[in-house]
């Protein structure tokens, strides 16, 4: 099996056994504890179920102790808990060992900064990446190596957090008793998601929550793979169901008729729950791939949408400069302020459940009341294409007739559709998404001439 390396701000990602080796761990982590420069403190590190975990931790663990730091392992919990602890005890940084919505022969590492939790800046990435390549690390001496503490109590904690928001109200959502299917795809999330769930006084039914890193289907919280989730919530007549991703930073929702509202509704509906519900005034800011459901709601209650490339860290440092308190991405990823500045599926969930208990009907009427858009996205690989010549080609041809956006590959807007272009960070491939206006075969028209002009381009 041959793949790449992706080395990028979303962090470092590869196949075990061909590109994500222990050999890159060693390096990447290394560079990421000379960067912090801060020998003596304390670094948190989690992971997410994956069966190559263990042995990454290991190395992990050990470059860090021999770099002069402390470590805290906190086990298998969700991305945004150790994103969250690093912010709330204060830690000098952070490690988890995931690769997110990427298939079970994927690995690989993300990396918290401090004070803020927040991801490696791209600065701060480039920074990293420089330092790894040139392979100069400290090595601390036999009196000032780290110690290694095991801590089991961070994910009760980050669920703590999200109970004391004060318009999660959770008295009046376990009066509804809500029967919700969970599928945690056998990731990080079943225990925490399910405890969370019951805390609401929700009756959990599961599906693949044991966390056992064999994923019983394609990991990434998308319709099409959700089969068997959407099947489920049908047959239990439940309420809803929510599917989270491997390391639990993606909620996505499927109404009580067992069908996908779409990931882009999870931040929508927070977004009108918290403008709407909560009475809350802010910014609010999405990645350019993400829906206009959200800007025609925050433009109904005054609140301008900030725009930011894609990658979470890209929405958060722009979340910090427009101070605003709530965001996210169009992939079930919400991000509130008042927990971290992160895409995390607890804060989703809650959201979701808080706002659904002060609404009479069903899910499926909840969503009726947003503005109704069919996003499409289609993906190619980038064998034989060459990215920077396809963006040219498009950027000269739309020059003039259309509003363009170039900070993140390129981001065409019309008065009926617009069409998101661009290079991911996390997997070899090239994204045309989009929507238009007339429903998902508009959406899917445009789209598809694009990416039809693209695998024409191929080499």
């Amino acid at each position: 099996m041959s793949g790449s390396l992706m080395v990028t701000i979303s962090g470092i990602r590869g196949i075990i056994g061909d590109t994500f080796t222990p050999q890159v761990v060693l390096k990447y982590v290394s560079a990421f504890a000379t960067l912090l420069n801060k020998r003596g403190g304390t670094i948190v590190v989690g992971r997410d179920s994956r069966v190559s975990g263990p042995w990454v931790l290991n190395i992990v663990h050990g470059v860090l102790q021999a770099s002069g730091y402390n470590v805290v392992d906190v086990g298998v919990v969700p991305t945004p808990t150790v994103q969250y602890l690093v912010k709330n005890r204060r830690y000098d940084g952070g490690i988890i060992v995931t690769s997110s919505h990427n298939d079970v022969m994927w690995n690989g590492l993300k990396f918290v900064d401090a004070p803020d939790g927040l991801f490696l800046s791209p600065s701060r990435c480039n920074e990293m990446f420089a330092l790894a390549d040139a392979g100069k690390f400290y090595s601390a001496d036999y009196k000032t190596i780290g110690k290694l503490t095991f801590d089991d109590t961070g994910a009760d904690e980050h669920i703590e957090a999200v109970l004391k928001l004060p318009y999660i109200h959770r008295d009046q959502i376990s009066q509804k008793k809500y029967r919700v299917v969970l599928d945690s795809v056998n990731g990080a999330g079943g225990p925490i998601m399910k405890k969370l769930l019951e805390t609401f006084g929700c009756q959990v039914i599961g599906l693949n929550l044991e966390p056992t890193g064999l994923f019983s289907h394609a990991p990434e919280p998308i319709p099409e793979n959700l089969g068997d989730l959407c099947q489920r919530v049908s047959q239990e007549k439940a309420d809803f169901g929510i599917a989270v991703d491997p390391d639990v930073d993606r909620c996505v929702l499927i109404d009580e008729n067992g069908r996908p509202l779409g990931e882009e509704y999870t931040l929508a509906l927070a977004v009108e729950f918290f403008l709407g519900k909560c009475g809350k005034r802010t910014k609010i800011v999405k990645n350019l791939s993400s829906s206009r459901a959200v800007d025609d709601i925050a433009t109904k209650y005054g609140c301008e949408t900030v725009a930011a490339a894609v990658g979470e860290i890209n929405v958060a440092n722009e979340m910090e400069r427009v101070e605003s308190q709530l965001g996210g991405e169009g992939n079930g990823g919400v991000m509130l302020t008042e927990v971290h500045i992160g895409r995390d599926a607890l804060v989703a969930a809650s959201l979701t459940l808080a706002h659904l208990s002060t609404f009479s009907g069903s899910l499926s009427q909840l969503k009726s009341t947003l503005p109704q858009y069919d996003i499409v996205k289609l993906k190619v690989s980038v064998q034989g294409i060459d990215a920077e010549e396809v963006l040219k080609t498009f950027r000269e041809e739309w020059e003039g007739k259309s509003k363009l956006n170039t900070i993140d590959g390129l981001h065409i807007t019309t008065d009926d559709w617009w069409v998101h272009l661009r290079k991911s960070n996390t997997e070899p491939i090239i994204r045309v998404i989009g929507e238009a206006k007339g429903g998902v075969k508009a959406s899917t028209d445009i789209c598809n001439q694009f990416m039809d002009r693209v695998k024409n381009m191929a080499k």
